[in-house]
């Protein structure tokens, strides 16, 4: 009788094994009939979860940006002595009104007329190129009313030496 139990418990032990190896072997996990991830779980659940570190993710990264941009701006205005830089586009020429001993100090490409008043250049040699006489302009030397000067030098530029003097200026620049 022991016996009979033994191979009963064994055969039924054999016949769930079979047949739980045969559900497993003709299931198709992972098609739309048995899905491996709902696609509620996706919409719900996982896509919130991943615009939302997204979003974290780019708000950190604007952060930073904007951070470095300030510092970035605040080194430039320490390298510009917090004096007023040229206004507007490169490519208009400003009005621009000195005082005596104030000067304008440029980079390379600006464009210098004086309209109103004296001024000198200074700078490394040629402070200026003269292109309406196509002659150069020594550090020193009084500029002339209604001519274009050339800065090809940075750093080089002119100095007021007028109570009001008035230039015309295209490029960047900074009054000092």
């Amino acid at each position: 009788m022991k016996n009979k139990i033994i191979v009963g418990i064994v055969v039924l032990a054999a016949v769930v094994l079979i047949s739980g190896s045969s559900i497993l072997a003709f299931a198709n996990p992972g098609t739309s009939d048995d899905p491996l991830i709902t696609l509620s779980y996706l919409t719900s659940v996982f896509r919130p979860q991943i615009t939302g570190e997204m979003a974290k993710a780019e708000q950190e990264i604007t952060e930073r940006f904007e951070t470095r941009i300030a510092v970035l701006e605040a080194q430039l205005q320490a390298g510009l002595g917090g004096s007023t830089a040229s206004p507007g586009p490169a490519d208009v020429f400003t009005v621009v009104t000195l005082r005596r001993g104030q000067s304008l100090t440029c980079m390379v490409g600006v464009e210098i007329m004086l309209r109103i008043g004296t001024a000198t250049g200074f700078g490394s040699t040629p402070a200026l190129v003269n292109t309406t006489t196509g002659t150069t302009l020594s550090a020193g030397t009084a500029l002339t009313v209604n001519n274009m000067y050339l800065v090809t030098i940075e750093g080089n530029g002119i100095t007021a030496t007028a109570d009001t003097v008035r230039v015309l200026a295209r490029g960047n620049y900074r009054i000092t």
